[in-house]
């Protein structure tokens, strides 16, 4: 791999960028090393590992990391996807404001999170964090409003099976039955230290929980994010999943959101809480005693209040006008698709919504907030929320109504001619292939996504698909517990 410093643009010539990461070493005095960090499109953190002393030269030199450009487009095994170029570099610019001390480091590491630039500043076709703020920007600029959203982190603590110093397979935390949906079973008691433990772990990396509750599966628990705007929704996010894999690993645990640890058991997912608001009211959340209030319209008289009703539903029409693409990023591999299916609380097999309804791909919740169901912890979270805030653009450009809905139940349940008087025609894509094809037809999401995102996408998700297809049930269920 390239290994190189290069000179910095004008941007990290600004103070500010500086001033406040001084001000975080400051106030973090035992900082040893600085962790460069962002996600590849097959989900995996990268990191690049920078000592203090070095990392403070470059600054004083205007200097910052370049890598291959390559790094971006590896398959597992690190091989090149297909069409991808062994030549070429890029640069990882900091976003000092994300810095944070990882949990059990004792303040030695220093995260922080980077985009994807060329030579000269400029954000990388493939820089989905880049990309994600220019999209929330134009939805701003084109309607005055703006995004919250709130992740659901759902978990399965496993217990690693062992033979010598390796590790074999693993195991459920619970019986299965023997824990249950916001239940707490005599086989619960042992793990609260656990499960408490993760709370303390993420109140001392700045994260305040909504809430935390088992969940179906066997070992299998909730924790609920405060809601924020989409890039700081995502930081957090990934900042939460790191510090809860770091406390089991202290447990002695695994701590996975891969989709189905354990065959015929419930599933892990990702859902998200996203509600459209207008812009004195879409406040990033800094109070720790905040909640899903933020979400809520206040304080407008009923003509405001309504037009602002309009403006969501047509978001979110968009968003299930779209959803065939979406599921490419949302839905990322073969075992997602176990998630399309009706009495599992995962979203069903139609583009459809209803109040309160948790079989449908969309529950509404108020006017203007839903929870996004058909999402798992195999996606990158900046490809899919710049492939949901895109269809929520188009449905607003286009003043789309809101059809498919609402439904009281599965729309699988419903008939033919009940499903046509809501607007469901044809059923979602319940296998990865489908998904990725119906992602490179349409031309409008591919258009505000930017080709050089979806291409790149494409060809690394074929080419994964291809070689996990390619091993056996066991190593290929072992593989994905290790690396999610």
């Amino acid at each position: 791999m390239v290994r190189e410093f290069s000179a910095i643009n004008s941007w990290f010539l600004q103070p500010y960028p500086r001033i406040s990461f001084q001000s975080f070493l400051y106030d973090h005095p035992n900082v040893e090393f600085i962790w460069l960090q962002f996600m590849s499109y097959t989900s995996n953190t990268l990191v690049r590992i920078v000592p203090i002393a070095k990392f403070k030269k470059m600054l004083q030199e205007d200097q910052w990391l370049a890598l291959t450009r390559a790094v971006l487009h590896l398959l597992p095994g690190d091989r090149l996807a297909e069409g991808a170029s062994p030549s070429g570099k890029f640069h990882l610019r900091p976003d000092f404001s994300t810095a944070y001390c990882q949990y059990g480091s004792n303040g030695t590491r220093a995260v922080v999170n980077v985009y994807s630039v060329d030579a000269n500043g400029e954000p990388l076709p493939e820089c989905a964090r880049s990309r994600l703020q220019e999209l929330h920007q134009t939805l701003q600029y084109e309607n005055d409003c703006s995004i919250l959203i709130g992740f659901e982190v759902e978990v399965t603590f496993l217990k690693p099976k062992y033979e010598g110093n390796q590790i074999v397979d693993y195991e459920p935390l619970n019986t299965p039955f023997q824990h249950s949906f916001t239940g707490m079973a005599p086989e619960d008691r042992p793990h609260i230290e656990l499960i408490e433990a993760v709370a303390r772990a993420l109140k001392s990396v700045d994260i305040e929980l909504e809430q935390f509750h088992a969940e179906a599966g066997p070992g299998q628990w909730e924790f609920v994010l405060p809601p924020f705007e989409p890039v700081t929704s995502i930081e957090i996010l990934l900042r939460a999943r790191e510090t809860i894999m770091l406390v089991a690993q202290s447990f002695g645990y695994r701590a996975t959101i891969a989709t189905q640890p354990f065959p015929q058991q419930p599933a892990n997912g990702a859902h998200i809480h996203m509600s459209l608001n207008a812009m004195n009211e879409a406040t990033t959340n800094t109070n720790a005693n905040a909640n899903a209030n933020h979400h809520q319209n206040q304080n407008h008289d009923s003509s405001q209040t309504q037009t602002q009703t309009q403006k969501a539903e047509s978001f979110f029409a968009g968003i299930l006008h779209h959803f065939p693409a979406i599921l490419a990023f949302a839905l990322p591999n073969d075992m997602s698709y176990s998630r399309i299916a009706s009495g599992t609380w995962s979203g069903g097999e139609y583009a459809a919504w209803g109040w309160e309804n948790k079989e449908v791909a969309l529950r509404r919740i108020e006017n203007n907030r839903f929870e996004i169901k058909l999402v798992d912890g195999f996606a990158n979270p900046y490809l899919v929320l710049c492939a949901l805030l895109s269809a929520g653009i188009i449905g607003l450009r286009a003043g789309l109504a809101l059809t498919g809905g609402p439904c009281l139940r599965a729309a699988a349940q419903l008939s033919a001619d009940e499903r046509c008087m809501i607007g469901l025609k044809d059923a979602l894509p319940d296998h990865l292939d489908a998904s990725l094809d119906a992602l490179e037809e349409d031309g409008r999401i591919q258009y505000l996504l930017g080709q050089g995102m979806v291409s790149s996408y494409l060809a690394i998700k074929r080419g994964e698909a291809g070689f996990l297809r390619r091993i056996g049930d066991r190593e290929r269920r072992l593989l994905l517990l290790a690396r999610y």
